[in-house]
């Protein structure tokens, strides 16, 4: 049986060396791609309440690396912690330590999107109402994966995070009012005149 061997080149591609008939060494290149990278994209507008025609837009991007061999699936490699102080090191460790807080918690992403909504409208109020617009009619989780995200998102019970302290709790209380009661929002959050969710949802009997 003629013996055949594989290498990774320079050039990040793999050779197959075989014989030919003749004793000679065959080579064959094949260019396996080494990065499989997978994109989400979110984007979200906001129509101007001074002229409707122009939009404000957000966009976050998401990429998250594909494993290409299988060794990725059985050996371990070293995973580096992330964060967002610039004068921390990676230690190198295979995985966090149990008490490792993440980079950012559900309740600063709230924060972050309050202030985006203070631009124009009440932010506090209006992301509240929009999570117990949320929880008063559900997404259907099963459709799109969008959907899933934003049930995630907007449901606060959903993380299992401590509250930070007396405020955070505000938004599970505005999830139970919605799942209470669908007339709740409007009642309780009255500084929010319109619905967010209207923007890019709608209601299916």
């Amino acid at each position: 049986m003629e013996k055949m061997e594989r290498f990774l080149s320079d050039n990040d591609t793999h050779k197959i060396i075989d014989k030919d008939p003749y004793g000679l060494p065959k080579v064959y290149k094949i260019d396996i791609p080494l990065r499989i990278i997978v994109f989400l994209i979110l984007g979200l507008g906001l129509p101007m309440e001074v002229d409707v025609s122009m939009i404000i837009g957000y966009v976050m991007k998401f990429n998250y690396v594909l494993p290409f061999n299988a060794s990725y699936l059985t050996d371990p490699y070293v995973r580096y912690d992330r964060s967002i102080n610039r004068h921390v090191e990676p230690d190198g460790n295979d995985a966090s330590p149990p008490n490792a807080k993440a980079v950012i918690s559900r309740w600063e992403c709230y924060e972050i999107l309050e202030s985006v909504f203070e631009t124009t409208r009440s932010g506090k109020a209006c992301l509240l109402k929009t999570i117990c617009e949320a929880a008063a009619v559900p997404f259907r989780r099963s459709h799109t994966l969008t959907a899933q995200l934003a049930h995630i998102f907007l449901t606060p019970s959903t993380t299992s995070e401590p509250f930070r302290n007396a405020f955070d709790q505000e938004y599970r209380a505005a999830e139970i009012a919605g799942q209470q009661d669908s007339n709740n929002c409007d009642n309780l959050f009255p500084e929010c005149t319109e619905s967010l969710l209207d923007y890019f949802t709608e209601i299916l009997e």
